[in-house]
């Protein structure tokens, strides 16, 4: 419920080994470089361990320094700073010799239209495009828009007119009539999360494919040719791609979370830092990409599967829902640690999907659009879409759902619409009631879902994503609410609103609550009190590992 460019600052997760060892995360990034060395800072819970790593040698000491080198990105002249706050400028990016400056207008209402701009610094010339956005600005979401090559003959740029996330290209010596010309890059991959030049004539980018959206590779393309291939898969795509000399650092799926990896691109050879404690390893087993409908998700059948054999099945829904499942530790730092006890259920002979319902991201602007006017109603079809292909694919015993935020919010929907199909669901800071909550906040990319806050001519939109109003179709289901007292997102008095009327109804509701806690949890014993009591929800002993 937060924006991407920020999620991925986010620092709580957990990962799971087949060992018997505690929950725990390796979680690394670069904080910083000079010309032989890296700063690695690698986070686990509730602690976080600095590395300086040398890139020729690849060894790696301990160190208490949190900054090394020059900062990565380039400080905005005062003048430029101020003429980004006078039009809301944002992802502002200068050219290599300050000769140009590209910058990003967001999509406001009631205008809907968001613009790329160009600025000749030295000529004090404005060089614009807009577009309309008839929802919310997508493009804004990414970390990074903009990239001068070196030569600063070549601006590239995001951009999801045509639905998928692609490159474009401009030719800055030909910038003319307060306008731009740009031509779309044709690359193998779908949709694009990150890029970055190596040269004026060599890019790498970050993008997924139709075939697998889950899967996240680096690409190196080659703008004289057009020609494009695979460096590495299953790549973060939140994390930013960095060029130190002729090596490549990025973020890519480690045994126990993600970590960096290093591209020499004169070798054409990949390696890894030696980092005490770390396992590069990645552990994806026993996941698969999966189509349901319209939907996408992973299904992760225990290590011991047997078809023969009956399973409870659990679906876990993300928050956002402009986020995206994974295969294998999600990179959101926040959501590792969900994967983490997901995996502990696998361990423990339980069936899991962790389903994309639609408004999620990673497939396109037309799905991450779809939630609009149908919180409530269209992705909870994609829910019971996804239950009914499960247990016509497997043998289930109950079914049950998780999730958190919004997939707390689709949890609780879920089961009050259809009590008959889940034995119980799990809801972790999850939204009880859109219309009270909006009005609170008044600005949120939900009240796009809505179309606006509550009003005569939208009553049937809050109405339809009620779960207050279907209470009373509840029987015996068991409703496990976790909630952190400290939750600036969906505040506690959204999980004691619904607690109270489940209680008032007779209903069986469990409201746990964790002083402290803010939408995402930092304490390792709650963390691992949450873990248990997912365990609970399913009558299961808790794996041993949730409190080690």
């Amino acid at each position: 419920m937060v924006k991407l460019k920020y999620i991925f600052l986010l620092i709580i997760i957990f990962t799971f080994t087949s060992k018997a060892q505690a929950l725990d995360i390796q979680y690394g990034n670069i904080k910083g470089y000079t010309n032989t060395d890296v700063l690695i800072e690698y986070y686990g819970i509730g602690k976080k361990n600095n590395y300086i790593c040398n890139i020729t040698s690849l060894k790696c000491t301990s160190t208490k320094k949190t900054t090394i080198g020059k900062p990565n990105n380039q400080i905005l002249k005062n003048l430029i700073k101020q003429e980004l706050k006078e039009v809301n400028g944002n992802h502002a990016i200068m050219s290599k010799n300050s000769r140009f400056l590209a910058y990003y207008i967001s999509a406001k209402e009631p205008e809907n239209k968001r613009s790329y701009i160009i600025k000749n610094i030295k000529e004090n010339i404005n060089y614009k495009i807009s577009e309309s956005v008839s929802y919310w600005d997508l493009i804004d979401e990414y970390s990074k828009v903009f990239e001068f090559s070196p030569d600063e003959k070549t601006l590239l740029y995001l951009d999801d007119k045509d639905n998928n996330t692609s490159i474009y290209k401009v030719d800055t010596d030909n910038l003319k009539n307060n306008s731009f010309e740009n031509i779309k890059i044709v690359t193998t991959a779908t949709n694009i999360a990150t890029f970055t030049f190596f040269d004026s004539s060599n890019i790498y980018y970050v993008g997924n494919t139709k075939e697998n959206p889950y899967i996240w590779s680096l690409y190196h393309l080659d703008l004289k040719t057009g020609k494009d291939k695979i460096i590495e898969s299953y790549v973060s795509y939140v994390d930013k791609i960095t060029k130190v000399g002729n090596y490549l650092f990025f973020i890519s799926q480690q045994e126990k979370g993600y970590g960096p990896e290093i591209y020499n691109t004169k070798t054409k050879k990949i390696s890894y830092l030696k980092i005490p404690n770390i396992n590069t390893k990645k552990n994806i087993k026993n996941e698969e990409f999966l189509k349901v409908g319209i939907s996408n998700g992973v299904v992760m059948t225990p290590l011991s599967y047997d078809k023969t054999k009956v399973y409870p099945l659990v679906i876990w829904l993300h928050g956002g829902p402009l986020r995206q499942t994974s295969l294998g530790y999600h990179p959101y730092h926040s959501y590792g640690m969900y994967d983490a006890m997901l995996k502990l259920l696998q361990k423990n002979n339980v069936i899991v999907l962790k389903l994309d319902y639609r408004g999620s991201f990673g497939v396109g602007r037309k799905y991450s659009e779809s939630i609009k006017e149908s919180v409530g109603k269209g992705d909870i079809e994609d829910v019971m879409e996804a239950t009914k292909y499960m247990k016509n694919q497997y043998k289930i015993s109950d079914t049950y759902l998780a999730g958190n935020s919004y997939g707390g919010y689709m949890s609780l929907k879920s089961i009050v619409e259809y009590p008959d199909t889940f034995k119980g669901i799990f809801s972790i800071n999850g939204v009880t009631d859109w219309e009270s909550l909006l009005v609170k906040m008044q600005t949120s990319i939900f009240n796009t879902h809505f179309n606006g806050l509550p009003n005569n001519t939208n009553r049937s939109l809050y109405d339809q994503a009620s779960i207050i109003n279907k209470i009373s179709n509840l029987e015996n289901q068991r409703i496990e609410i976790i909630q952190g007292e400290a939750d600036r997102t969906v505040p506690l008095w959204q999980a004691t609103l619904l607690n109270g009327k489940l209680k008032d109804a007779n209903k069986n509701v469990n409201l746990t609550t964790y002083k402290g806690e803010d939408h995402v949890f930092a304490n390792k014993k709650n963390i691992g009190n949450v873990c248990v009591k997912l365990f609970g929800l399913l009558n299961i002993q808790a794996d041993k590992e949730c409190t080690k």
